[in-house]
């Protein structure tokens, strides 16, 4: 029931995109002709104008841009030897509510152009619209969806439930990963939902190498039931159970096949490490950068306040972002959450 109440689009996106405010880009069906023919370009260009203001084109996405172009005038004119097209016309930018087609924010950006292809015309005069143009209508809309997402909160925590009781837990850590990490009180409380859900999701997934690893001594195949325990994920609650496997396998293979084994073991955490230190490392630096931005953001406030009022601020965001920081940190280690924004950016590649 709560499906048709919140009904996301998704799309495919890579790992630094979980926590973004997501806004897609669709052409409807009852768009004009010229809006159709031009699908392709309209979506690229309005994707990057999108990224550039800090949004994400791709994930769950609960909103949406629709570009229509609405033709006003197109006259055959005389130049030179050839006769061209001279086009007038708008392009009407709409954000859509995926729920109920409720609009949020409208812009309309004219345009005029001649060539001597009438649909050329029509690009190239699009082709000219600023980015400056659409960015604060995109700022608008931002605060709009933010909002949204704060009013939604509940329903999205009890869909991404729903998920987790039917053993959906991919798809549970992808929805409340969905929320915006701007709405920094609301992102903790999901940061935390998708590490119980992927604990549970790891319990799991251990429960059924168990299980197949003692089919395998079952059948006195040990060397597979060794295979299958080198995916093994560490977990406290389970670690006996899993030493407990590993040591009566251990006993009924070779030494050779013991350590080809523990190799592969090492193997499989080398890799998880080396993938989470690859990210680390790109986090550091993203975050970096965004201080660096924030610090030069600061510097050219200063010139339009007191420097008292702006110590004061700069003191008080600074105690906010420190106790945010410390908080989710206490709750969610960092290689987990690694691990969660990994599995929401699979679940939105998967099913797109």
């Amino acid at each position: 029931m709560l499906l048709l109440i919140l009904t996301p689009i998704l799309y495919a996106q890579s790992i630094d995109d979980v926590g973004k405010v997501v806004l897609g880009v669709e052409v409807l069906d009852t768009s004009t002709k010229e809006t159709i023919e031009l699908e392709s370009y309209l979506t690229n260009k309005l994707s990057n104008i999108i990224t550039q203001a800090g949004y994400s084109t791709n994930g769950i996405t609960f909103f949406y841009v629709s570009p229509n172009i609405i033709i006003d005038s197109d006259e055959m004119a005389e130049a030179g030897m050839k006769n061209v097209y001279v086009v007038q016309g708008s392009l009407i930018l709409n954000v859509i509510q995926n729920d109920g087609d409720v609009v949020f924010s409208s812009l309309a950006l004219p345009f005029r152009e001649s060539s001597t292809k009438r649909i050329t015309a029509i690009k190239n005069g699009i082709s000219k619209i600023q980015s400056s143009k659409i960015a604060p209508f995109l700022e608008d809309a931002k605060g709009k969806i933010l909002k949204y997402y704060e009013s939604e909160k509940e329903k999205i925590f009890i869909q991404a439930d729903l998920m987790a009781e039917n053993k959906n837990y991919d798809g549970a850590i992808a929805y409340v990963m969905s929320i915006p990490n701007s709405l920094h009180t609301i992102y903790q409380e999901a940061l935390v939902k998708a590490d119980f859900y992927l604990e549970s999701k790891n319990k799991m997934y251990n429960d059924s190498l168990f299980v197949l690893a003692k089919s395998y001594l079952a059948q006195h195949d040990a060397k597979s039931a060794l295979d299958v325990l080198c995916a093994y994920i560490t977990r406290n609650e389970q670690e006996e159970e899993y030493k407990q496997l590993l040591a009566k396998a251990e006993k009924l293979v070779t030494e050779e096949e013991k350590r080809i084994a523990e190799e592969k073991r090492q193997k499989y955490l080398d890799d998880k490490e080396r993938q989470y230190r690859e990210w680390k490392v790109q986090d550091e630096e993203r975050a970096h950068r965004i201080n660096m931005e924030t610090q030069q953001m600061a510097y050219d406030r200063e010139a339009l306040a007191s420097q008292e009022r702006l110590e004061s601020q700069r003191i008080s965001a600074a105690e906010r972002l420190s106790h945010h920081t410390i908080d989710a940190n206490e709750r969610v280690e960092t290689y987990r959450i690694y691990a969660i924004k990994s599995i929401a950016q699979q679940y939105y590649q998967n099913n797109r």
